[in-house]
Formats: C-alpha cells, structure tokens, sequence
C-alpha cells in the first residue's frame, strides 16, 4: 500500500471518532438528568477558560444584558441620560421707551346762561343778549366788523405841557462894571426849556386851574480880565464859564373851552416866578449863587389834534386815557425886582399840551 493511503485511511478514521463523539453529547439535557464526568470534561474547561482569557476585556461602559442585575441597582438609573446643563440667557439691556408727554384736555366749558330778549313770531327764531354786550357792543355788520358805544370823555383834570423858547439875554453887570453878560455869553436871545403842570378843579364855560412849572436856561462862555493885558486884547480869558438860570413859577390858568372836542382853545396865566442863577467855573473855584424874584404873565393858544380825527381820537382816549393833545403856542412877559440880575424880558415858545 501506498504511504497516502495510510494518511487517508488516518484521517477517515480521526473524523468518524469525533463524529461519534459529537452524538454521544447531543444537546443539553434537561434536569433530573446528570451527565457522568468524562475524560474529557476536564480538557473541555481549560480550553474555555483559556478562550475566555485570550478574549478581550470588557469595556466598563459597557452593560452586559444577560448578567442578573442586582437588587440594589436601578435600572431606571442606569438608563438615565444625563441632563445637559440649562443654557445660560443673559439678560438684555432695558430698553428706555419715552414717555410721551400728558397731554392736557381743555376743560369744556360750559355755555353761559343768556336772557332770551324777545322770539320770532313763528317761534323758531330767539334773540338773546351777546356775552359782549355788557362791555358795550352795539352791532356786527355783515362783513363781522364789531361796533362798540363809546362813553363820551369826561372834562380833563389835569395838563401837562412842554415848550421851547426863545428869551432876551438878562442884563447882569459883574462888580468891576465892565463886564456883563453880553459880553461873556453874547447878546442874542437865548434858549429855554419849560414846563407846566395844570390841575384844573373848576370845569364850566372854560376851565380854570392851578399852574406850577419850571424852566432851564444854559450858556456857556469865556472869562474877562478886569485888568487891560495887551497880550489879551479881547481881554478873555483861559477860564471857561456855565451860566444856569432856573425859573419857578407858581400861577393859575383860565382856558376858553366850551366843547370836548373844539378846534382853538385860548387861554390865559399869571403868577409869581423866582429865578435862580448858578455860575460855574472850570478852574475849580466856587461858582457864583444869586437869584431875583419877579412876575409873569402869558397868553397862548391851543390847537386841537384829536379833533382832527375820531379814530385818532378814540384811539388816544381808549389807548392811552388821553383827552385831548394840542399844539401849544405861547407868549410869556417876565418882570424881576433886581437890578443887578435883571431877568425882564418876553419869551416866545411852542409846544405840546396834554389833557388826561
């Protein structure tokens, strides 16, 4: 025989023994039957546990479903997953929202009681009293324009009055008896502001009042030597000299008015005046204080603006409490009781004449 045919016949016969090996075990039995130990049971066991060593370790995140799960465990617990962490929410900036501002609601007013005057015949129609009726409202044209009852002015109390004049220069001589006040401050006239108050308390066919005022004169000029210098041969001086004159007068005035509203007003005053003269010089020395009593007498005319106008008028009385505005023209006498200031002499001077 050949030598493969021995192999052959090995093999065959290694592969029928573990056939009949694998039938004689069979499937596992249940109990009460014990399977007898064999030769081989021993053998079987170390090669497992060698299969099981050799195998790989089991990771410990692992669960194996077929072990017995102690009583202790939970398996709630082992199947939990894990709650992510809440998610932090930063808390926005607030936002600012203007507020708007309270707005304020008018109050309602409430529609005054008015007296019905009379009613149509038909009854449809009422005529009541205008709310501006109590402040002297006549009508309302067509075109919306509102007429009012004028009360009528009453007579003026009391006047005012403001003038420019012109006035003949005073004789003054000084002590040396050379120089006088034409050759310091000229021989032309000189100008005066003046003015008159009125306080009128009787008021019939004309008016007749109290009158007080005052006045100013200002001249100014160059000094005298008393001595003759030919380097002067005008004879002035360095010195610069302020004359100051100021009347008061004290008096009464009549005035011819017979209407509220007339055209041309005449009137007449008197009284007793008192100027006084200051002279100043600018070498710093004392000025030079005098006065002199005297008298006066005038008579002017008024011209009347308001009657000009009505509106002009209306607008004066209602505006301003101004009666009448006139024009004023005068002419005025001085007489002084000093010889040495010696103020005699006529003034003529216009102005403005107010009445309230």
């Amino acid at each position: 025989m050949n030598a493969w045919h021995k192999y052959f016949v090995v093999l065959l016969a290694v592969i029928s023994f573990h056939s009949a090996r694998a039938q004689e075990q069979g499937p596992p039995q249940e109990p009460p039957f014990v399977q007898e130990e064999t030769e081989f049971e021993g053998e079987d066991l170390q090669i497992e546990d060698e299969i099981q060593s050799a195998a790989p370790a089991k990771e410990s995140g692992t669960v194996n479903l077929n072990e017995q799960t102690p009583s202790e465990s939970n398996i709630e617990e082992d199947l939990m997953i894990e709650e992510e962490a809440p998610a932090v929410v930063e808390e926005a900036a607030p936002v600012v929202i203007p507020e708007e501002p309270p707005q304020q609601v008018a109050p309602v007013k409430k529609t005054p009681q008015v007296e019905v005057v009379r009613k149509s015949k038909s009854g449809g129609v009422e005529y009541i009293q205008h709310p501006q009726a109590a402040k002297g409202l006549m009508t309302i044209t067509k075109d919306g324009a509102y007429i009012y009852r004028v009360k009528p002015p009453s007579a003026s109390k009391e006047s005012g009055t403001f003038r420019v004049g012109m006035m003949d220069p005073p004789k003054i001589d000084s002590a040396d008896g050379v120089t006088n006040y034409d050759s310091m401050y000229g021989g032309s006239s000189q100008a005066m502001f003046m003015f008159d108050y009125e306080w009128k308390p009787f008021n019939g066919y004309g008016s007749l009042g109290i009158q007080a005022g005052l006045g100013l004169l200002y001249a100014t000029g160059q000094g005298r030597f008393i001595t003759p210098d030919p380097q002067f041969p005008n004879q002035e001086a360095k010195e610069e000299y302020s004359f100051l004159a100021i009347p008061l007068n004290v008096g009464g005035v009549y005035r011819l008015e017979w209407s509220d509203r007339q055209w041309i007003a005449p009137y007449i005053s008197a009284g007793g005046t008192y100027i006084g003269v200051v002279e100043i010089r600018d070498d710093g020395k004392s000025p030079s204080v005098v006065g002199t009593p005297g008298v006066y007498g005038a008579g002017g005319l008024l011209f009347n603006v308001a009657a000009m106008s009505d509106d002009t008028a209306f607008t004066l009385s209602s505006e301003y409490g101004i009666n009448n505005l006139w024009l004023s023209l005068e002419y005025r006498q001085l007489q002084t009781f000093s010889e040495d200031v010696d103020f005699s002499g006529g003034i003529i001077g216009a102005g403005v004449t107010v009445d309230y």
